[in-house]
């Protein structure tokens, strides 16, 4: 009684606390009871039934029947076999494990005997055995003995249940008191000596801050006695050294951006907690090894726990929760689990810095909310606030510079500790103000300056880290999930389900591998592209020394060179240099820096005006050129590290901020709903099922199958297909769950130099102004001249008046590296086209240049003095020397609307603004160019013209005529356009050019609508209001009413372009929104203007971006779905990248996103499908107490679920885009009426087939009685007819499901062309059809369908398959069902296939679906495509 109560007491602290009555057996009906004609059942006849071996003190007291014979010379030994004489030491057969030895030998008589039991009655079974089977011996019942180690003559060798009482003081109990024991007094321990410590810190932190404060008050009053005495003193330009940390310069805590504000918390090490970490690791090792023991102990009969079952399992179902929890919390609490084993102290003694970050996920399409979401997601986030887990924890170790002041490094940039304002930040220099301090710093740091820069900012090297496959394999595995999924599985190997786990193991670890191995891969790439160091020449102490470019700091002076990448941020200070920039910003072609002038004292803009000065760090030097002969090229560090642009861009690849998608978000109500099923099906096991830890390993096998450990990889093995896909067609994806928002775009974002149109602009000729030798020598003259006009458009340079072909031939910044021309595209376009040749310059002139040898006048002519293109400005500028007239020319080109400005009003001809606009209509690029003459006489001279500023040469210029460039459109922009807008997405224009030009490229790619009006929005200055005109007649409409347009746009369609001007006035003005999804053409954009623009449109839908690089990609990171056209490491800040220039590749991203979209959710309800069914036959084989083979499990778990996951991800995607886009919502109507459906069939269906089954006159009176069997051994439970008809029906559900979600539909290719899933899935449907039809066979044997003992199928005249069978362990001892009956449950099998596959077709994706959603129509974006 002790020990039963003791046991009892064990299962629940344990936690196992289930019923002990327990009815095993159907509720509401009764088995064997009556026929179908309500006649009671007789007793039925259990056929063949092995009878157990008899034991006997003598060979010749065994029967003779079952009396052992061996060949001659050889003895019948103890342990059943013949030997030539028995060895002493061998164990008999007849001796059980868990009782006392036997007294003396008893010998085992022969096994095989079968006897057929009239009347069986379960309840009576020992007793009807015995019976029967010493009758069949002809010998006493009496005769034979029950079990004993000590029988007089004979006994049935059938070992008693084990009857030994446990002491719970046996080894395996000693072991688990000790662990456990341990394992609490560490855990314990260490937390009251860790508050013990930390509240001693505390307590000493506040005794030293009151004093410090009182020392402050002091030292402040002190200083108001000494009076400003010291106030003109210097301070120190760096801070942070010792004796002088008051002068540390640093940003405030206001001033960090809210992404930077983050907790930090000091931790120093401590040596009992380093020994209780490392007890921790070992206990975890234990709980593993603990696992391992008692899993084995299962499958060795419990030897550990004397045979004791109930205990054994009640023992693993507390350490598998003991286990679960243990690694859950690992998992969740991995970056916190360190600094739990260190005490927390003040930032003066720390050893390491905890950083607590909040990062909340950004959820993309989440324009419809719904309650349930709403409550899942607040329950979510109470739970991280509980646990904190709503912050991101990192933890860093906690340096201190020579001169003491405390640092760490956190995601690659180094905070230092100010003490005045107790934060930490990165710290800044500011080396100037304006671009003449900059150019002034050309004397470099003393080494000692440079070491204490170097201090505060850290070495000018990113060190990324990337860690070796073991420690990337322990990473992926410190997932929560896979915490589950491990769990989940370690039920499968204890209860003798281990080939299902074998088979899930090695698909979760197959995937987990890929995951590390692509993982690793774009680690070690982002490695190479950061982690760079060269040697250089740095300026310190007054000479130029060696070093490497990690050494280098700002306010550093080096030396650029030929051929090396830029190691910094930088201002050029001295020569000329060419850089090739398509490594950052996509552009194709070199650029050219000019050094900072000292007389320039604008304020410094390094991406606006100074930009012609400024390198970027990781651009690739290609020429650098001295201005002084011996003299060196060098430039100014201004940022190192993260603080460089490619710092940032590496910044952001390693540490993105966290996004979510919709589908991510419903699939946890998802889990949520399948855990809510999982309790059901606990409730049934315990009420219906079986007792005690039976019933609980049922129940969390159900629960472990209604929810796979094979869900995550299915969710996401449709966006890993349709990335190989994109990837043949040379479209990179590096984010994944991208694919899916790119299958909701709604609004596509297009610049259009480069994308829409081809790479570069065609000189498409000049438009001088007439009789332009006569005007301009009338001017230089001072005489009279008439109004000018527009002479006729020329298409060729040789046409143009050969001043003006100077102009064209000089005013650019063109030069040449290794015979290819360097500078702008359009500046080399023109010049190519004027046909001058740049010949080798003198140390006079800037550039010589020589017309071509068929011009009739062949002097060169020199450049003396360029000022180089600036955005700001819009404008360039050069002063030549005409060798042929000795007289010098100024020509300045820029934007047809900056040189109308610049230009003396009288040389403007008065139709310019309509010239120019007809020009841009036409899709031109218009530049213009003007001209001065000077006389040097008059300004003092060559050496007083050097000394002109810029504003000195670019006044009192008179227009001279326009230049004139194409961009063509690619040949497949209009049909991919069209392709787009058929797919309900709206395309925009975002580009930089002008609107006209933007209109134009419009129209003749579709992108506007046809015949619309298109109206243009432009700001006037004067009235600072928006003026509206219209394009094709702005005389006539010059001021018009927009919204008086637009109110009738559904009959006249109107268009709306807006320059960036007017696009800053609507957004000052609030006014953006109402008008934006009405603009087609956003013209004139700056870069921060794209990604306003991108993200306004974000706030009404998913919105795509595609650009080219450089001033795109802002907006291409900014997007819902970036894709860059450009195979630059730029393109790693957008999601998608392509080498392929042409918008055929956006077509091909919202093809294959779509598919990915509608196949995730394929793969999705395939496995809630999965589990619906297997809850379905759960609660089927709990009622009925049955189960089915071990072998149909493993084929439903492994080859029939494994294989369709993968094969429903073939499908491909469409060939065109549908006016409609799949559904992203796993709760939406469309999702749950398709599930819900199917069930409710999938219902009917085995609810009609059982109610069919119980109408056959052979299976009443042959139900299976659960009394007969051991429910914990469940693969004995399949033998029986209701057995094995859930298997079939259900295999043909499980089969079905995968067919039924994949109909091609608008989004797939039809499912015929998936040719893997048809084959599967007729080729499982054959297989299963021949285990219904077919007569016994191997095949089917192995599966327990249509099979039987073979002694009982002899017995009947059955055919006997040449295979092993197991015992059957029912009393009829077959289960072949009738042939008619067979054909009669295929065909309402295959008629449960055919409505699933109607229902889905008709109902789901049909006319039906297309009735309703006319009827009651979605809220969707309303858009004009």
């Amino acid at each position: 009684m002790q020990s039963r109560l003791t046991t009892r007491l064990l299962c629940i602290v344990l936690g196992v606390s289930l019923p002990f009555v327990v009815q095993a057996t159907p509720a509401w009906n009764e088995v064997n009871g009556y026929d179908v004609h309500g006649n009671r059942c007789l007793l039925p006849t259990y056929n063949q039934y092995p009878c157990a071996r008899i034991c006997a003190r003598n060979i010749a007291d065994c029967p003779a029947p079952v009396r052992p014979s061996c060949p001659p010379g050889q003895t019948w030994c103890v342990d059943g076999s013949c030997q030539e004489s028995c060895p002493s030491d061998l164990t008999s057969k007849c001796a059980c494990t868990f009782e006392d030895p036997l007294v003396g030998d008893l010998y085992p008589c022969k096994e095989g005997q079968r006897v057929n039991i009239e009347r069986f009655l379960a309840t009576n079974l020992t007793d009807q055995t015995a019976e029967a089977c010493a009758n069949d011996l002809n010998i006493p019942v009496a005769s034979v003995e029950e079990w004993s180690n000590n029988p007089t003559s004979l006994m049935w060798n059938t070992c008693p249940k084990p009857s030994k009482p446990l002491t719970f003081t046996e080894p395996a109990f000693i072991a688990l008191y000790t662990f456990y024991g341990s394992l609490v007094a560490m855990l314990v321990g260490w937390t009251l000596y860790k508050r013990a410590f930390e509240k001693y810190n505390m307590s000493k932190f506040n005794k030293i801050a009151r004093q410090q404060q009182m020392e402050r008050v002091e030292v402040i009053d002190e200083k108001k006695d000494a009076g400003s005495s010291g106030s003109n003193e210097k301070k120190p330009e760096v801070a942070g050294q010792s004796g002088d940390k008051e002068s540390i310069k640093a940003s405030s805590a206001e001033s960090l951006e809210p992404e930077e504000q983050m907790v930090i918390k000091a931790y120093k090490r401590d040596f009992l907690g380093m020994f209780c970490f490392g007890l921790y690791i070992i206990q975890t090792i234990g709980n593993i090894a603990f696992m391992i023991m008692l899993t084995w102990d299962y499958y060795q009969d419990y030897i550990l726990f004397e045979g004791n079952q109930l205990v054994q399992s009640s023992t693993f179902i507390g350490m598998w929760y003991i286990f679960f929890f243990w690694f859950a919390g690992l998992s969740i609490f991995k970056n916190r689990l360190m600094n739990f084993f260190r005490i927390k102290c003040t930032y003066a003694e720390a050893n390491y810095v905890q950083i607590e970050k909040h990062e909340p996920p950004t959820i993309f399409l989440q324009d419809r909310s719904d309650k349930l979401t709403d409550i899942v997601r607040w329950l979510e986030q109470l739970g991280r606030r509980t646990f904190g887990l709503d912050v991101v924890v990192t933890t860093s170790a906690m340096r201190s510079t020579r001169s003491g002041a405390r640092y760490f490094v956190y995601q690659c940039t180094r905070y230092v500790y100010h003490p005045e304002t107790q934060i930490f930040t990165p710290h800044e220099f500011v080396l100037g103000e304006t671009n003449a301090e900059l150019a002034e710093q050309k004397n470099g740091l003393t080494a000692e300056e440079a070491h204490k820069r170097e201090e505060l900012v850290g070495p000018n090297f990113i060190n990324v880290y990337v860690p070796n496959v073991p420690m990337a394999v322990l990473r992926e595995f410190s997932s929560f999930f896979y915490t589950y999924q491990f769990t989940a599985l370690w039920l499968f190997y204890y209860f003798a389900y281990w080939e299902v786990g074998v088979a899930d193991t090695a698909v979760i670890l197959l995937s987990a591998f890929v995951k590390v191995f692509v993982r690793l891969r774009s680690e070690r790439r982002i490695k190479k592209m950061a982690e760079f160091t060269d040697k250089i020449n740095i300026l310190r102490d007054g000479t130029f020394q060696e070093m490497s470019t990690s050494d280098l700091v700002p306010g550093d002076v080096f030396e650029v060179d030929d051929g090396k990448v830029v190691p910094c941020d930088g201002i050029v200070l001295s020569g000329n240099i060419v850089v090739d920039e398509s490594s950052l910003t996509g552009e194709p072609l070199p650029i050219r820096k000019f050094p900072l002038r000292t007389d320039d004292n604008t304020p410094y803009d390094r991406m606006g005006s100074s930009k012609i000065s400024t390198i970027f760090c990781g651009t690739t030097v290609s020429q650098a050129q001295p201005t002084e002969q011996g003299g060196r090229v060098t430039a100014l560090a201004t940022q190192t590290g993260t603080g460089t642009d490619k710092g940032e861009l590496v910044k952001k690849i390693l540490f993105p901020s966290p996004v979510s998608f919709i589908f991510n978000e419903q699939i946890k109500i998802t889990i949520l709903i399948l855990l809510c099923c999982g309790v059901i099906c606990l409730g049934l096991a315990i009420w219906l099922y079986a007792t005690g830890t039976s019933a609980w390993l049922y129940a969390m096998f159900a629960i472990a199958q209604l929810i796979s450990p094979l869900l995550p990889a299915a969710l996401v093995i449709g966006q890993s297909v349709s990335a190989g896909r994109l990837r043949s067609k040379n479209i990179f994806c590096v984010d994944l769950p991208r694919i899916l928002m790119a299958g909701k775009v709604q609004l596509f974002c297009f610049d259009k130099t480069g994308t829409l149109t081809r790479e570069g602009l065609d000189f498409y000729g000049a438009q001088p102004v007439a009789d332009l030798h006569n005007v301009v020598e009338a001017r230089t003259n001072k005489g009279k001249t008439g109004a000018p006009t527009f002479d006729v458009h020329v298409d060729t340079v040789d046409k143009v008046p050969r001043l003006m072909q100077i102009g064209l031939a000089t005013c650019h910044a063109v030069t040449t590296l290794n015979g290819q021309f360097i500078g702008n595209p359009v500046d080399i376009e023109m010049f190519r086209s004027s046909g001058w040749k740049l010949e080798e310059s003198g140390d006079e002139v800037v550039d010589i240049l020589s017309p071509p040898s068929t011009a009739s006048i062949n002097a060169p002519v020199h450049v003396l003095k360029r000022f180089e293109f600036v955005h700001a400005r819009m404008s360039m500028s050069v002063a030549i020397l005409d060798t042929h007239t000795q007289k010098v020319h100024i020509f300045v080109k820029g934007a047809y609307e900056k040189i109308k400005d610049l230009s003396n009003s009288s040389s403007i001809p008065t139709d310019y603004d309509k010239t120019t606009a007809d020009l841009a209509r036409e899709g031109c690029y218009v530049l213009a160019l003007a001209h001065r003459e000077i006389d040097l006489e008059q300004i003092g001279g060559l050496e007083a013209f050097r000394n002109w500023t810029r504003d000195q040469m670019e006044e009192e210029i008179h227009f001279m005529g326009l230049i004139i460039f194409k961009n063509q459109l690619k040949d497949d922009t209009t049909e991919n356009i069209a392709e787009l807008k058929n797919g309900a997405t709206r395309t925009i224009m975002i580009t930089g050019d002008t609107a006209l030009t933007g209109v134009f490229i419009a129209r003749q790619c579709g992108m506007a609508l046809p015949n619309s009006r298109i109206l243009l929005g432009d700001l006037d200055k004067a009235t600072n209001r928006l003026v509206w005109e219209d394009v094709d007649d702005p005389e006539t409409f010059s001021d018009v009413n927009v919204d008086d347009y637009l109110l009738n746009k559904e009959h006249t369609p109107v268009e709306l372009a807006v320059t960036g001007k007017a696009f800053q006035w609507l957004v000052d003005n609030d006014l953006i929104r109402k008008y934006l999804l009405d603009i087609r053409i956003f013209a004139r954009m700056t870069p921060t203007g794209k990604v306003q623009c991108v993200q306004l449109h974000m706030e009404r839908g998913i919105t795509a971006m595609t650009g080219d690089g450089g001033n795109d990609c802002g907006a291409l990171r900014a997007a819902h779905v970036g894709i860059a056209m450009s195979d630059a490491e730029a393109s790693i800040v957008s999601p998608f990248s392509t080498s392929v220039r042409s918008v055929r590749s956006c077509v091909e991203l919202l093809l294959q996103g779509r598919a990915a979209l509608a196949t995730s959710i394929t793969g999705y309800k395939y496995l809630i499908m999965y589990g619906q069914v297997m809850m379905m036959m759960k609660i089927f084989t709990f009622y009925f107490s049955v189960t089915m083979s071990q072998y149909i499990w493993i084929a439903i778990d492994v080859f029939i679920t494994v294989f369709l996951t993968w094969a429903v991800t073939q499908s491909k995607a469409a060939d065109r885009l549908n006016e409609e886009r799949p559904t992203a919502r796993l709760l939406g109507w469309q999702t749950m009426s398709s599930c819900l459906g199917l069930v409710a069939i999938n219902w009917m269906f085995l609810s009609g087939i059982f109610k069919f089954l119980y109408s056959q006159d052979w299976f009443r009176c042959n139900e299976f009685d659960s009394n007969a069997a051991d429910l914990s051994k469940w693969w004995l439970l399949a033998d029986n007819y209701e057995g094995e008809t859930l298997a079939l029906v259900t295999l043909f559900m499980f089969i079905n499901n995968a067919a039924v979600f994949s109909f091609g539909h608008k989004f797939r290719q039809p499912i015929y062309k998936n040719y893997p899933l048809i084959f599967l899935w007729a080729l499982y449907l054959a297989i299963v059809s021949y285990w219904m039809l077919g007569d016994t066979n191997r095949f089917g044997c192995l599966f327990r369908i249509n099979c039987g003992t073979k002694e009982v199928l002899a017995q009947f005249n059955y055919p006997i398959p040449s295979t092993y069978i197991e015992q059957y362990n029912t009393p009829q001892g077959h289960n072949i069902m009738p042939w008619e009956y067979r054909w009669k449950l295929w065909g309402l099998c295959m008629g449960n296939v055919v409505a699933c596959l109607v229902y889905e077709r008709i109902f789901v994706l049909g006319p039906v679906r297309e009735f309703f959603a006319k009827r009651y129509p979605l809220r969707r974006l309303k858009i004009t495509r």
